[in-house]
């Protein structure tokens, strides 16, 4: 992998480590139209004191409706919009982890607005083989750092792009879902016992990847075939 690739995607994901999606006065402006259009903007108003009345809003299918419906993006920051598209894909998939659902829209929000790559894929994802080649040589905190942003790398390939991974796979004979599938589970089960984990604020939710990232994976399958213009 060229080496100026592998250091944007380290410095990418380092910095979810240290600071979360953080919402817009456009998001509020966004979310205040859209409840008062339902006759429910005074409740919205207590998001400025409850944090859960705010993901309370959030998770109201009227929000979801509104975003998808929007005639521009630039309603709301990337972040907002990918957290709406992830909460509601993973509640309809059993998952109610609001700290999943933080943690992918934040990569979601970062790696979806990276260009370069064939058919709307971001560059940094085709060197997969190259990513672990440089993890088996790579020790301390690089190696967390690296295990991360390849964990998010893979579970995104095959979460948003598995049409492209199966394709490559059948007519390339490239590794498959499963593979890529395995390789992020393991890459945050190790990730997760890194002391950088534990002050970063992600060692739970890099455990909660572990376990269930093929319901995960799922969720993102289901959200990608319903927002075509993220796959094609």
């Amino acid at each position: 992998m060229a080496r100026n690739v592998l250091a944007c995607l380290i410095m990418e994901d380092h910095m979810l480590f240290t600071c979360t999606g953080r919402f817009q006065a456009r998001d509020f402006d966004f979310l205040a139209e859209v409840m008062a259009k339902s006759g429910d903007g005074a409740a919205f108003l207590r998001y400025i004191e409850d944090r859960d009345e705010l993901h309370a809003i959030l998770d109201d299918r009227r929000v979801l409706g509104a975003l998808l419906e929007s005639p521009s993006l630039l309603d709301v920051s990337p972040w907002c919009y990918f957290y709406v598209l992830v909460r509601h894909s993973l509640l309809g998939g059993g998952l109610d982890d609001l700290a999943l659902a933080e943690y992918l829209g934040a990569v979601l929000a970062e790696r979806m607005n990276v260009h370069g790559g064939r058919g709307g894929i971001p560059a940094e994802m085709l060197y997969s083989v190259d990513f672990l080649q440089v993890l088996e040589q790579t020790t301390g905190d690089r190696r967390f750092e690296l295990l991360v942003a390849g964990g998010n790398q893979f579970l995104l390939l095959t979460g948003v792009f598995r049409e492209f991974v199966e394709h490559r796979s059948q007519r390339r004979g490239a590794p498959g879902v499963r593979f890529y599938e395995n390789v992020a589970r393991a890459s945050f089960r190790e990730a997760q016992e890194h002391p950088l984990a534990v002050r970063g604020g992600i060692k739970g939710v890099l455990g909660t990847l572990s376990e269930v990232l093929p319901e995960t994976r799922r969720s993102l399958n289901r959200m990608a075939d319903s927002l075509l213009f993220l796959a094609n």
